[in-house]
């Protein structure tokens, strides 16, 4: 009877700790999504999941699955907004779904910080989701609750998860549910029943509609599901027995999937002719789908989910923009940025418990690798290899959170060395909460997170620009710095967003810009060009970006940071006057400058 009560006090005691950690992490996404302005791809995305309600069309942002968008979209239709379509076209390459996000927020004007606000909010129950299955499948896999407490609370801490799941992207949801897929992957693999391997096909759906990243699992699963029944089944005729029926039923799961997304989109264009489609990137493109016998083949899928497909292919292949590593800048990416991003973003106590998670499954023969974990170990590599093998261009460290979350399962394993060593019980703990203070004393912005060695987030912009660091979060930050003092109007502003900061009250134009950018080369009135006295606003992607426009602001000290990413600048007639000598520019006269001096 004590042994009965003392599991019943332990499971409550589990569970009382899982639902506290993640009541936790849902109040700091709460807060946090409150506090940050819309970043660069967020109204795009809001604006797309209200057409898909409101229109019922599916091809405004259709790069991606609307699944997450829609649902962010939800309590923006329950309370109310504004819209307009007129911007709304369609055509091979086309994205209209930037201007439109823009407009939505320009025509909802400030409230739209509440609309973007109450979708986020909507979103937090996808990060919960992943943090749950990080406890259900290390517990399980490790046979210890301890093991999927560590995964958990990893999760709910960690500044990359907590910084990009207080947004409505599509990135943290795609974790959860591809986590969710690979738990229940494993369950079939130990027991390939018919009900398990509809359960795959559903959470394997709601992986790909949550981002279509997931679609290489229609590769990969066959080929673990192989490896795993060809050592269960080492004799032939076990194998051949049971190679029908796991064989019908991988066929099953994709059949199930395919119908799920077709579904999904309320079978828009499903089963058109191939020939019917005029593709734009080259790797659709390569084979001419117009004549006989292709042309008249049926696509099992969606029309919309194969354009959007075909359109994030064309992206890759012309980007346009330069891609930014460790200070360098080149028109492609590296296969070594999400590692090295990983290096700089994630949290010292979390590399060093990954680090002995794979010192004890390689070198302890106490705790070596077992064949359950072969598994996620092929499903994490699998995602980080497909992730860096993308070297068109790196401007999102963000597409690696996917590996970071199956990672947590795989560092539960440390509590074996908890268990066998003295010294276990005691680093880990310790590296679990440096770990916790690591991120909290960043909090609230966690977009922006970098690490203590890498020189924390005021040095981050050495390491990764772009979402990694500035995505617009901040300029709500700014509205309250200039609110609070009234004294002061800006001269100019250069932030990296998706809107016109007008929209939400801050009216001033873009800074002078530097006479060496290419811009700057092309004005021949050298007044115009920078720097000019006055008050200026500038984020951290405008102020170290590739085109150099605002380089010269690199040369002052800036008076004040707003949030961690918008530095202000004071800029003086004597200062304005030195900069210009250096950069050989002729210096202001006091009538030049009159209208751009403000006394701070």
């Amino acid at each position: 009877m004590d042994n009965t009560d003392d599991s019943v006090q332990k499971f409550r005691d589990t569970w009382i700790f899982v639902i506290v950690l993640l009541f936790v992490h849902s109040l700091l996404l709460g807060y946090a999504a409150a506090c940050h302005s819309p970043t660069a791809l967020e109204p795009p995305l809001l604006a797309a999941g209200v057409s898909h309600w409101e229109l019922g069309r599916y091809e405004l942002y259709r790069v991606n699955p609307h699944l997450v968008r829609m649902v962010a979209a939800i309590p923006v239709m329950l309370v109310g907004c504004e819209t307009n379509w007129t911007r709304f076209v369609d055509g091979p390459r086309t994205r209209p779904e930037y201007s439109i996000g823009s407009q939505f927020i320009e025509i909802n004007g400030e409230r739209s910080l509440w609309l973007m606000t109450l979708a986020r909010w909507a979103c937090i129950p996808f990060s919960l989701i992943g943090g749950l299955y990080c406890f259900f499948w290390s517990r399980e896999l490790y046979r210890r609750d301890t093991a999927g407490l560590i995964a958990v609370t990893l999760w709910c801490f960690d500044p990359i998860i907590l910084g990009n799941a207080e947004l409505i992207t599509n990135d943290v949801a795609a974790a959860s549910f591809g986590l969710v897929a690979g738990y229940y992957f494993w369950h079939w693999l130990k027991s390939p029943t018919w009900m398990h391997s509809i359960i795959v096909a559903f959470t394997l759906a709601l992986a790909i509609l949550a981002k279509t990243t997931w679609l290489f699992l229609f590769g990969l699963y066959p080929i673990m599901a192989i490896l795993w029944f060809g050592i269960k089944y080492r004799k032939h005729e076990q194998l051949k027995k049971r190679f029908d029926i796991i064989g019908t039923q991988i066929l099953l799961m994709f059949f199930i999937v395919l119908w799920i997304i077709n579904a999904f989109y309320g079978f828009d264009g499903s089963f058109d002719e191939y020939g019917s489609y005029s593709f734009v990137s080259k790797k659709f493109a390569v084979i001419d789908n117009k004549n006989p016998p292709l042309a008249s083949l049926p696509v099992p899928l969606p029309r919309q989910f194969l354009i959007g497909l075909d359109t994030q292919i064309s992206d890759f292949e012309h980007f346009g923009q330069m891609s930014y590593l460790a200070g360098q800048w080149q028109d492609r990416g590296w296969w070594s940025y999400y590692v090295y991003g990983l290096l700089v973003k994630e949290t010292h106590g979390i590399q060093i418990l990954l680090l002995l998670a794979v010192l004890t499954a390689v070198f302890w023969k106490k705790a070596r690798i077992s064949f359950d974990e072969i598994i996620l170990i092929l499903l994490a590599l699998s995602v980080i290899f497909i992730v860096s093998s993308q070297v068109a261009f790196n401007t999102h460290f963000r597409y690696v959170i996917p590996f970071v979350g199956l990672t947590f399962v795989f560092i539960g394993r440390v509590v074996l060395l908890m268990e066998q060593k003295i010294m276990g019980k005691m680093i880990v703990p310790v590296l679990i909460f440096l770990s916790i203070i690591s991120s909290l004393l960043n909090y609230p912005h966690l977009l922006a997170y970098f690490n203590e060695l890498s020189g924390g987030t005021k040095n981050g912009y050495k390491h990764l620009l772009h979402s990694a660091i500035d995505w617009g979060q901040d300029l709500r930050y700014l509205k309250k710095w200039l609110d609070s003092r009234p004294e002061i109007h800006l001269d100019g502003l250069a932030y990296h967003g998706g809107f016109e900061p007008s929209a939400i009250g801050i009216t001033c134009p873009k800074p002078p810009i530097d006479h060496n950018s290419e811009m700057g080369a092309a004005k021949t009135n050298l007044t115009e060009v920078g720097p000019l006295p006055g008050w200026y606003a500038l984020s951290t992607n405008s102020l170290y970006g590739h085109d150099k426009e605002y380089c010269y602001f690199q040369k002052l000290k800036p008076i004040d940071i707003v949030g961690v990413t918008i530095y202000i600048f004071y800029i003086t007639q004597e200062d304005a006057n030195r900069i210009r000598k250096e950069l050989g520019l002729p210096v202001l006269n006091p009538i030049e400058s009159e209208n751009n001096t403000i006394n701070p």
